[in-house]
């Protein structure tokens, strides 16, 4: 017959809070010891789903290259405190001409739902969405292919 299993719980048969924090993660050795290790950090991530803040929508009316420029428009200047929090970070954000890549990277949100936002947005007026016709070569165009990357590096 079978020993029974060991908690694994990770109390290690400790009150709660006694070791103050999170309690420790436990194993087993060999021989049948067990060790205690304290728990790595964890990174909170927002438990809501992508799609929850898009109303279950993956797309917009408006195609958006990852490269596309985006704008504060004159009316995205002026939002109303009871706009969406996303949609007044990215009039904020996009006060300077801004890739969709980068407001994705800023905001720490995916890119599909970025699009979405930044789709409805210009629909609406808040935001100028230029695609890029760009010459290369030229100084602009090496910058803004500098902050297209380090937007990507940082997603």
């Amino acid at each position: 017959m079978k020993a029974p299993l060991p908690d694994r719980s990770g109390s290690a048969g400790l009150a709660a809070g006694e070791l103050g924090g999170d309690p420790p993660n436990r194993f087993e050795l060999r021989g049948g010891a067990t060790a205690l290790t304290e728990r790595a950090p964890v990174r909170h991530r927002s438990m809501v789903r992508p799609y929850t803040r898009t109303g279950g929508r993956t797309r917009s009316g408006a195609e958006l290259a990852l490269e596309a420029l985006v704008s504060t428009s004159e009316l995205g200047r002026s939002l109303p405190g009871t706009a969406p929090a996303e949609h007044r970070q990215i009039a904020d954000f996009c006060a300077d001409t801004r890739s969709v890549a980068e407001i994705a990277a800023n905001l720490a949100l995916p890119l599909g739902v970025v699009k979405v936002f930044v789709g409805d947005m210009a629909e609406a007026g808040l935001v100028l969405i230029h695609q890029p016709g760009l010459m290369f070569g030229d100084r602009s165009s090496r910058e803004f292919m500098e902050r297209v990357l380090d937007g990507l590096r940082s997603l």
